[in-house]
């Protein structure tokens, strides 16, 4: 009885004297040399372990079939009493699910997506950088350079003043000097394709991006002029400094890829006008070389970006009716 209770004293007193810690490493971890060691704390497990990144590969993988059924939603063919019922409204502009419609896999784009993308584009690099070094005409311009070539000899070269213009290219209108602009593209649809100009203001050069470049009419070679011709009278207005004698422009068929169908034409023109800048960056050209498969990825990132727009007016409205509100990342 006295050893077995002078054994249980001695092992309560060296408990009161000692942290729990420190019980624990005498009764689990004894060093090989009669030492206590404390217990080493285990490193975190890794942010990216297996099982997280399967967790994302799920999300991924939600998120992608939302933004499918969001597509299919907004490009499915509208009723007639659908047609004029907004999906995208905001910078002043807006698409109804007739326009909206045209972004369908194999489908034309209209007028009015193009002068959307390009308003979009603008405003949102505006926002990002305080400034725009890329300016985007609508439709509107080229239709005007159109109209005017078709008029009769006398009147298709007259010279043009800047009443003729204004709307396009004074400051008080668009917020920012044209002229300062790295670059100014011109979208244009003309025997229903279509292509864009891009002029090079310090350079005074006017590419001509076409995707079917290969097949240039007689008609087409006759605008592409006329273009010229009125880029260079423009460049006379937007810069007080210079005059008809020294703003001679040089015109170039840039090499870009050659569309693969007869529908895409307006998707490639949305392309030039996001990223084109004149740099041969993909191999010997100007721009990537899509597969029919990356051009309807296009057309899906572009359409579900502008309808989940924080700016977009009707963002909740279409995303409910879509029933994806809340599902997507």
């Amino acid at each position: 009885m006295g050893r077995k209770s002078k054994r249980k004293k001695a092992s309560s007193t060296a408990g009161a004297g000692s942290s729990p810690e420190t019980v624990m490493s005498e009764a689990i971890e004894p060093s090989s040399r009669g030492t206590i060691r404390a217990t080493e704390k285990k490193p975190p497990l890794p942010l990216d372990s297996s099982s997280t990144k399967q967790v994302k590969q799920d999300v991924n993988k939600i998120s992608q079939s939302m933004l499918i059924k969001l597509y299919n939603f907004c490009t499915r063919r509208p009723k007639a009493n659908e047609e004029l019922s907004v999906v995208v409204s905001m910078f002043g502009v807006h698409l109804n699910r007739r326009d909206i419609y045209t972004m369908k896999p194999k489908g034309w784009v209209s007028n009015m997506v193009i002068l959307a993308a390009g308003k979009i584009m603008m405003e949102e690099e505006k926002e990002t950088n305080g400034t725009v070094t890329r300016h985007i005409f609508s439709p509107q311009f080229m239709n005007k350079v159109k109209c005017d070539l078709n008029l009769s000899n006398e009147d298709s070269h007259k010279t043009w003043c800047i009443d003729d213009v204004s709307v396009f290219i004074l400051p008080s209108k668009l917020g920012y000097e044209i002229y300062q602009c790295k670059l100014i593209f011109a979208p244009t649809i003309f025997e229903e394709h279509w292509s864009c100009y891009v002029l090079e203001p310090k350079d005074k050069t006017l590419y001509v991006l076409d995707s079917m470049h290969d097949k240039f009419s007689t008609s087409k070679k006759n605008l592409d002029d006329a273009t010229k011709r009125r880029f260079e009278e423009l460049l006379v207005l937007m810069n007080p400094g210079s005059t008809k004698e020294n703003v001679s422009i040089t015109l170039v068929y840039a090499d870009v890829p050659r569309q693969k169908n007869i529908h895409d034409c307006g998707i490639y023109v949305l392309k030039y006008m996001e990223i084109w800048d004149g740099s041969v960056k993909w191999q010997d050209k100007t721009m990537p070389d899509y597969e029919y498969k990356e051009m309807v990825q296009f057309r899906q990132s572009l359409l579900c970006g502008w309808v989940q727009h924080p700016r977009n007016e009707v963002r909740e409205e279409i995303l409910k009716a879509a029933g994806v509100w809340g599902k997507l990342s």
